[in-house]
């Protein structure tokens, strides 16, 4: 509950561009956790309309910084209304939401891996 309030919160502060991100936080990839992926469901339940999406995609883990163990994932979606991709990056330490943005750079990174993200596209309400 508290992540999705978190999350919501962050949805309504959507801003903010980033440069792409260093080589070494690039190496630090890995796939998204289960858990990752229905949590950041679960944080949209409510938020978006079931079934919009026609693609969804959800980017591997990056670690932003060490010292302070932020970690960093990126979606990406197209919807019924509009085949281009829209992104949106999230940063989290201690499993808790730090920024959510809209059109972050780091998304556009070319060496971020993409997986599909079915749990987004057939989310349910």
């Amino acid at each position: 509950m508290k992540f999705r309030s978190l999350a919501y919160a962050a949805l309504m502060a959507l801003a903010g561009c980033q440069a792409p991100a260093p080589q070494s936080v690039a190496d630090s990839q890995r796939p998204p956790s289960s858990s990752v992926r229905h949590e950041y469901v679960d944080a949209l339940r409510g938020t978006i309309k079931p079934g919009n999406f026609v693609k969804a995609e959800i980017s591997s883990v990056v670690l932003l910084n060490p010292e302070k163990q932020i970690y960093a994932y990126c979606t990406r979606t197209t919807e019924r209304s509009n085949p281009n991709w829209s992104y949106i990056g999230l940063g989290l330490q201690h499993d808790m939401i730090l920024y959510l943005r809209r059109n972050d750079d780091r998304c556009h990174d070319k060496r971020l891996r993409y997986y599909d993200f079915p749990e987004l596209r057939n989310m349910k309400y």
